[in-house]
């Protein structure tokens, strides 16, 4: 998850590896990023599946997901929470269009009403079929920069 030029890369063992993640650093490092790792369950794929950045300052997560809890950058942010059952069904892969637009899943309305509360247009679309192979709106879209950016210079 990129937010600015800070890169959070999970790690469960099922998929980004300590290597990995420190050749991702050492690669980014000339162009200004950071990379920071964060330790998830060993169920738990990517940190998609248990954290999704709606727009700055506000997050969809699921904290029994993470073994040393939210990271530190984004603990005072606001939060919507999901269980460990609905992570598993990815609740919070949905996907920000732009900080006013969310696109989730209608099995996720009570994250939609909680967003809406917070002056977010959210749109839904059944992605029921894509969620069983292991995938939703965030995996499925594959764009060329995804970021909450608090600098859009950036």
């Amino acid at each position: 998850l990129v937010l600015g030029r800070h890169v959070f890369v999970g790690t469960s063992g099922l998929a980004s590896s300590p290597a990995g993640i420190a050749w991702l650093a050492h690669y980014l490092a000339p162009f200004g990023y950071t990379v920071e790792s964060v330790r998830l369950r060993p169920d738990i794929l990517h940190l998609d599946c248990a954290l999704g950045l709606v727009r700055e300052g506000l997050l969809v997560a699921c904290p029994d997901a993470f073994l040393d809890g939210i990271p530190e950058r984004l603990r005072a942010w606001d939060r919507i929470e999901v269980s460990l059952a609905e992570t598993a069904r990815l609740a919070t892969n949905g996907l920000p269009v732009d900080p006013d637009t969310y696109v989730t899943d209608p099995e996720f309305a009570h994250i939609g009403e909680q967003l809406k509360r917070r002056g977010i247009t959210v749109e839904y679309v059944d992605f029921s079929v894509s969620r069983s192979f292991g995938g939703s709106f965030r995996c499925s879209t594959q764009p060329l920069r995804r970021t909450v950016d608090p600098d859009p210079a950036t």
